[in-house]
């Protein structure tokens, strides 16, 4: 009777294994792609963690384009990383992707890295721009017989990219196994690899081959794959994750407080400027910022303004395009991982510019000229000084505002009765009515 119980029990333990050895093998779970690009911050570092520790996946390819990791704690995520339930592959792609910083130490630590050719890695120091964090590497990822020889070739590819970047056309001991062009090849490519973790062993089994009419042997995917980013807020808050963006929004949001206020719209841009704002402060308090440049940026800004209100092209419009320019360039304080796109800053000067000298002078016109009544019918006609005249101020003729200044450079006081004295573009020239 014993030997009976013993005998079922066993049968009954080889069903089970039977049965979750088959499961294994024949389940239909997907290869999850999850992509990650531009800086690094917290939010996506959070994202990244949670996917691979709740989604389930028969794989993980983790597809990078990131020049680093400007601000958070990255650890969460490289824990995630070695506790994930399916082997994680880290891809740099598709070309020009880059992976700097800590972002690129995500292929020493991960079970296998790959690139497209073509790419680049480096600048592996500083991990995290505005921290202080350092990755541990994984000495079992670099090839040699003892562990004397893995880390003497750890020191040497590591060295190496901790300073400089390096075009990707050739694997890179510890970092860089496979090079193929498309996350595709990559997913089919590893179909019958066996990767090792600890003492669990993962068989990859993501392709099958398909025999074609004409006798050709391809493989295709045998699995579904699933691609996931992050949620709507994150990359609406993650516009201004780059620099260039992060100028950008800060650039438009000070053009549309200006127009607001000297076109007297009905609140439509001001409404944007809040939002451009914001934007940029997302960029502005997760990217290692240069905060002289910030200012100089804020300071050529200021001097185109300054002389549209005087309604004319000086040096303050030169020195502004320098100032704007320069602090543009060299907008972020971890160069070269979050070195501005130049060209993207030209452009961005060059618009400003064209704004103050061209559209704003050419908007303000259109909306305070009258069909009927030319501004040159306010010639000779009396109004009051809304504001004091130091010589520019804001007059009220025919209960309409103008921009206004003085013919004589005196100085009015508010509420001084004026009379117009001659119009130069929008602007009123004015005389006080008891210094006429």
């Amino acid at each position: 009777m014993v030997l009976r119980i013993g005998f079922l029990s066993a049968l009954l333990v080889a069903a089970i294994t039977l049965t979750g050895v088959a499961e294994a093998q024949d389940d239909d779970l997907p290869v999850v792609v999850v992509e990650l690009k531009n800086p690094f911050d917290q939010r996506l570092l959070d994202f990244a963690a949670e996917t691979l520790a709740d989604t389930p996946a028969h794989l993980f390819v983790l597809q990078v384009d990131a020049p680093g990791i400007s601000s958070g704690e990255p650890g969460p995520l490289y824990a995630a990383i070695g506790e994930a339930e399916a082997p994680v592959v880290v891809w740099i792609g598709s070309l020009p992707a880059v992976a700097y910083g800590g972002a690129g130490s995500m292929l020493n630590i991960a079970d296998l890295g790959a690139a497209a050719p073509g790419t680049r890695i480096g600048y592996l120091e500083p991990t995290v721009a505005k921290g202080g964090q350092t990755v541990p590497l994984r000495i079992d990822r670099f090839p040699g017989a003892t562990e004397a020889d893995r880390r003497a070739t750890a020191k040497e590819t590591t060295d190496v990219l901790r300073s400089e970047s390096v075009v990707i056309e050739d694997s890179i001991p510890g970092y860089v196994d496979y090079v193929v062009p498309t996350v595709g090849q990559l997913i089919v490519g590893l179909d019958g690899a066996s990767i090792v973790r600890g003492d669990a062993v993962f068989e990859i089994s993501t392709a099958e081959r398909v025999v074609l009419e004409d006798g050709t042997e391809v493989a295709s995917p045998s699995r579904p794959v699933r691609f996931v980013k992050p949620g709507l807020l994150d990359r609406f808050l993650r516009l201004a994750s780059r620099p260039e963006t992060t100028l950008f929004f800060l650039v438009a949001g000070i053009i549309a407080a200006t127009f607001e206020f000297y076109a007297a719209g009905p609140g439509v841009t001001a409404a944007a400027s809040v939002v451009a704002f914001l934007v940029a402060g997302y960029g502005l308090a997760t990217l290692p910022m240069s905060w002289p440049s910030v200012g100089g940026v804020v300071a050529g800004m200021f001097l185109y303004t300054w002389d549209f209100q005087r309604n004319q092209l000086s040096w303050r419009s030169a020195v502004g395009t320098v100032v704007l320019l320069a602090g543009g360039m060299t907008f972020t304080a971890a160069r070269p991982q979050f070195a501005p796109m130049w060209w993207i800053v030209v452009a961005i000067v060059a618009g400003a510019a064209l704004f103050y000298g061209v559209g704003l002078t050419s908007i303000v016109r259109s909306r305070f000229s009258i069909a009927s009544i030319s501004r040159e019918y306010l010639v000779g006609r009396s109004g009051a000084a809304e504001t004091a005249f130091d010589p520019d101020g804001i007059v009220v003729v025919d209960d309409g505002r103008w921009r206004g200044r003085t013919d004589s450079g005196e100085s009015i006081a508010a509420g001084t009765a004026v009379a117009v004295t001659g119009v130069d573009g929008v602007v009123l020239e004015v005389a006080s009515i008891r210094g006429a």
